[in-house]
This record gives C-alpha cells, sequence and structure tokens, in this order.
C-alpha cells in the first residue's frame, strides 16, 4: 500500500493535469504529501530543499525564467510567452518533486535511485493502463480527450492537422511529444533496472507487465519515445552483451507466456471494432516504417522525413541576440519550425542557447562527477545511465524543444540525480561509521 502511495504522488506531479478547485493535480501531491508528513512525522520535513543539487536547480530555473523575461522585454515582445510559462510551470513541478521526495525515498534512502526509477516506470505502466483503456473504452477515451484545453481539441479536430484523437487518452496535463519523450526516459530508466538486482516489484512476470504497458502508452502518445526505448536496449546491451543468451534461456517461459497472453487476448477477447481500432489506427501510426515499408520498400516515418524542413539559415543577428519571439507562434521572422535547436536560436540566439545548456548540465554534472569516484561495474553502469540520459535530452531536442524546459523530462532527472546523490552521501556516511 505504501509503494502504491509512492506511484500516485509521483504520477500526481509528473502528469501534472487540470483539477477543479485544486487547479491541478501537483497541488493534491503537495497536500498528500503534506497529510503524510502531519499525520506520521507530527511535522512537514523540508530537508531536501536545502540539499546543494535541489536547491542549485531550483535557483537556476528561477533565473532562467529571469533570463527568458529579460529576453522578452529587451525585444518588447509578450515577456509572458509561451516559454516564461513553461518555466514556472516547470518550477512549480520540480518544487512539488522535492517536497515529495522525503516520502518517495522513505525507508530506501540507502538504494534512493533504484526506488525512484522503480516507482517512476510505475507511474508510467499507470498511465500506460489509462491510455490502453480509453482507446479500447470510447467512452473513457472521449472523457480523457474533454479534459484538455480547447486550442488542443481544435487542433485534433482539424483535419488539416493530420492529429490522431488517442494521443490525448491520458491522464495528463502534458501530451503530444513531450509525453512520448518522457516516455523514452522511462524505458531508460526500466533497462538500467535491468542491470541491477532483482527487485519484488520489477521481476518476474511484473517486469514484463510494466514493459508491455510503457510500451503501449508509448504507442499511444508519439513515436519519440522508441528513440529511448533504442537507447535503454543500447546500454543494456553494453553491460549484458556475453549473457544475452543466458537471458532469454532464463526468461523463455516468460516471454512465451506474455507472448501467448496477448495473441489469445487481441484474437479472442477485443470485440472486432476494438481490433479494427488497432489495426485501422494505432498500428499504422506507431509503426509507421513498418507499413511504409511493406508498401514501398523504404522504412520511413514521415514525420522525421519533414524534420530537415524545420531547420533553416538564420541571419547574423538572430544568432547573436535572437527575436524574442519562438519559430512556432506568431511574430517570428521565419517559417514555422517545431525544431528545438531553432526556436531557442530565433528566441535569443547563441547566448540563450549556452544557458540553457548550462542550465541542463545542473542536472547532471553532480551525478556523474560522483561516478567517476571509482571504476566499479556498478559505477560505470550508473555513468553510463546518467551519459545516455544527458545526451537523449540533445537528440530529442532536434524535433521538439527540450534542453531545458521540457516538463516531464526535468522532473524525472532531478528525482534521479537527487536520489542518486542521496544514496552516496548517505552509504558513504555509513562507511565511514563502520571503520
Amino acid at each position: 500500500m505504501q509503494f502504491l502511495f509512492k506511484v500516485i504522488v509521483l504520477f500526481l506531479i509528473v502528469f501534472k493535469f487540470r483539477l477543479p478547485i485544486v487547479y491541478d493535480s501537483a497541488v493534491v501531491s503537495i497536500l498528500l504529501s503534506a497529510f503524510y508528513y502531519i499525520g506520521k512525522k507530527g511535522k512537514i520535513p523540508l530537508t531536501y530543499f536545502f540539499q546543494r543539487y535541489n536547491a542549485v536547480i531550483l535557483i537556476g530555473t528561477v533565473i532562467l525564467a529571469f533570463i527568458v523575461f529579460l529576453i522578452a522585454f529587451l525585444h518588447q515582445t509578450e515577456v509572458m510567452s509561451g516559454i516564461e510559462k513553461r518555466m514556472w510551470v516547470e518550477f512549480s513541478m520540480l518544487v512539488a518533486l522535492v517536497f515529495a521526495l522525503p516520502v518517495l525515498i522513505e525507508g530506501k534512502e540507502s538504494n534512493a535511485l533504484e526506488e525512484l526509477s522503480i516507482i517512476i516506470c510505475y507511474a508510467f505502466a499507470l498511465q500506460g493502463i489509462i491510455s490502453l483503456t480509453a482507446f479500447l473504452y470510447t467512452p473513457l477515451g472521449d472523457f480523457l480527450f474533454e479534459m484538455k484545453p480547447e486550442e488542443v481539441k481544435e487542433a485534433v479536430l482539424n483535419p488539416a492537422k493530420n492529429l490522431d484523437k488517442f494521443r490525448l487518452y491520458n491522464l495528463s496535463g502534458i501530451f503530444f511529444v513531450e509525453l512520448t519523450a518522457a516516455y523514452g526516459v522511462a524505458f531508460m530508466v526500466f533497462f538500467w533496472l535491468q542491470l541491477k538486482s532483482d527487485h519484488p516489484y520489477i521481476s518476474g512476470w511484473k517486469k514484463y507487465l510494466v514493459f508491455i504497458f510503457i510500451f503501449s502508452g508509448t504507442a499511444l502518445s508519439g513515436r519519440t519515445g522508441f528513440v529511448g526505448l533504442l537507447v535503454g536496449v543500447g546500454g543494456w546491451l553494453i553491460f549484458s552483451y556475453n549473457e544475452v543468451f543466458m537471458f532469454l534461456k532464463r526468461n523463455t517461459g516468460y516471454i512465451a507466456g506474455f507472448v501467448l497472453v496477448l495473441l489469445f487476448s487481441y484474437n479472442f477477447l477485443l470485440t472486432n471494432k476494438q481490433r479494427q481500432s488497432f489495426t485501422n489506427d494505432l498500428f499504422p501510426f506507431a509503426f509507421e516504417w513498418y507499413y511504409n515499408y511493406e508498401e514501398s520498400g523504404q522504412a520511413r516515418v514521415y514525420s522525421l522525413d519533414a524534420t530537415p524542413q524545420h531547420y533553416f539559415y538564420l541571419s547574423d543577428e538572430t544568432l547573436l541576440k535572437g527575436h524574442g519571439v519562438v519559430a512556432f507562434g506568431g511574430g517570428s521572422p521565419y517559417p514555422h519550425s517545431d525544431a528545438g535547436y531553432i526556436n531557442t536560436l530565433v528566441f535569443g540566439g547563441i547566448p540563450f542557447l549556452i544557458c540553457l545548456i548550462i542550465y541542463q548540465c545542473l542536472y547532471f554534472v553532480h551525478p556523474i562527477a560522483i561516478t567517476r569516484k571509482n571504476k566499479s561495474r556498478d559505477n560505470r553502469i550508473d555513468f553510463s545511465f546518467f551519459i545516455f540520459l544527458f545526451l537523449y535530452i540533445f537528440i530529442v531536442d532536434i524535433k521538439t524543444p527540450t534542453i531545458g524546459y521540457m516538463h516531464l523530462v526535468e522532473v524525472m532527472c532531478l528525482a534521479l540525480g537527487s536520489g542518486y546523490i542521496t544514496q552516496y552521501y548517505l552509504q558513504k556516511e555509513q562507511e565511514e561509521l563502520a571503520e
């Protein structure tokens, strides 16, 4: 029950969906955490707000929000632009996460990173269950769709936009590319856990169930998350390539069992209409590369093919100081672009891009530095994990603005980094006491 409570608290923070009266789910997570602290400890612990790692990131977020405000002010554009609002939304999510950290790692401080990783996997698996259920049960899908902002619903219902309605079948205030990119992080966390000792919550059949629901959530939200899947699998193979056959031998029963259950469920438990929804809507979207290969002999994803069109020449003036607007909004001197690097440069030029990169480094410099303190296998695994996660953010920015202000990703990075630092210093303290 306590583990489920942790999953729910993290779910409310990372997906931050709107709610009546209390504004959004992050506020509910703060209230739940506060009631838990008062009921169990009689006080509200604020220790993690003073942990240097967390404090630096929170202060850095405020400074970055001020820089965004200053850029817009100097260019005499909208000071409360989309980027500015995103920064403050991100700040509120980070505050909620730091406030909830004592709940999330209670009793597991010496293995905080592993505990937080498992909670993240379950939170995204839960979102995957919700999305899959909504996809199969139309009234729930319509209910979740109606919870989304009006402008988003109008864009999906506009045939010219070519957006699939089922991508909004989730209990999240953040969707499309941002949501699927966060699923990519969940994939990377999942495969990092496979390199660690078995945990009762993510071993045996539970491991495969969690993976299937994370996979389902990714397929129903977008394809970018599959990049994280490839990175996660690649990292897992680097450290276990000589154990692959042993892994397959030990898990053949689980794999065969799950394949049979999926085939049985698809062919005998689903209605004809539900199967048609898979074959006509979901599969062509999620596996577009395969359908294109079958049709034309080329494994192509059209959104990926269109990415170069979102990159174009920028003037020296733009590179030097930007224009205080983004390329996917109104007022830009350039064509529409979804690319993260282009939007960053159009908004604030190279100086703003440097600020974002420095801010992003705040999440990774300290954890990576700790992993380099010795050359053990566990440390090499942790080092590779944080490096791959860092690089993943820069890869996703090729397609959409990610560096510095992709809410879900930043919150998870803070949780993972803070958890790793907490367990390192606690283990170090225990070792010193034992000497």
